[in-house]
């Protein structure tokens, strides 16, 4: 058993804070806090966004002084899971107390902040509109045929509003799908 004054000095990972795991945050650059641990001047910190489907967004991995990290780019375009880990960079002589642990993950969902809502079609003028959605610079218009999926239509505009295809073989189904800077918002869809 050593003596107190003769122990080795020892140092542990944080924990981190915020995001609290297993969350869902609205930003596309949330900040991440974690306990700052005595005698350590620096952490490491990998991070992982990806897409449910599997594409990967983002990867970091570098070394912060502070007890905080704001990532210098989105982490998505909208929705993503991100992985996170936090690993304190011990003073030499100092051996590390923990293991590397599970990663800390949370979700990002920013696209209800950016949804498209009141779409309708107005007949005199023949054209699609819907409300204008706070924030957004521009919309991704898409017109399908419901009978085979085929595209028969695609369209970006600034504008709320948009002359859709005429069919003359049947329904249209058209989704709306607005950018918020940063963000693809919610679709909204439209049969006529």
């Amino acid at each position: 058993m050593a003596l107190p004054a003769l122990a080795e000095p020892s140092c542990a990972n944080p924990a981190i804070t915020s995001p609290a795991d297993e969350s869902t945050v609205a930003s596309v650059r949330p900040t991440i806090h974690w306990q700052a641990v005595a005698g350590v001047a620096s952490y490491r910190l990998q991070l992982v966004s990806r897409e449910p489907e599997g594409r990967t967004l983002a990867t970091i991995d570098t070394l912060v002084s502070d007890t905080r990290f704001v990532p210098p780019q989105a982490l998505s375009d909208g929705f993503a899971r991100v992985s996170v880990r936090v690993t304190s960079q011990c003073p030499a002589g100092a051996s590390s107390r923990s293991s590397p642990g599970r990663d800390h993950r949370f979700l990002i969902d920013a696209r209800s902040a950016c949804a498209v809502a009141g779409i309708g079609l107005d007949l005199t003028e023949k054209r699609l509109r819907w409300a204008v959605t706070p924030g957004a610079d521009r919309y991704e218009v898409f017109a399908y045929d419901p009978g085979d999926g085929r595209l028969l239509f695609r369209q970006e505009t600034s504008l709320p509003a948009v002359v859709p295809p005429t069919s003359s073989t049947g329904p249209v189904v058209v989704a709306i799908r607005p950018r918020c800077g940063e963000v693809f918002g919610q679709t909204g869809y439209f049969a006529y």
